[in-house]
């Protein structure tokens, strides 16, 4: 199951964009796709690249349907 992750934008150099995941690792990202990106931006990234720029509410939204999902699994599992 792949899941599009949402992140902050930290830092862009060139086609690179440096984004910081929930829970704070960071990760390389390329940009190609969004290349008006720009630091404290909030972004969906999939397999290395940043597809979209996502307000900052929907971050949060998506970390809860997440968050719910985790909680339904657990659920099922025991």
């Amino acid at each position: 199951m792949c899941q599009i992750l949402p992140a902050k934008v930290i830092a862009i150099d060139g086609e690179r964009a440096q984004v910081e995941l929930h829970g704070g690792p960071r990760a390389s990202a390329s940009c190609v796709l969004q290349p008006d990106l720009a630091a404290g931006d909030h972004v969906l990234v999939d397999r290395g690249i940043v597809l979209k720029k996502v307000a900052p509410e929907e971050v949060v939204a998506i970390l809860a349907i997440y968050a719910e999902m985790g909680e339904l699994l657990i659920a099922a599992d025991e």
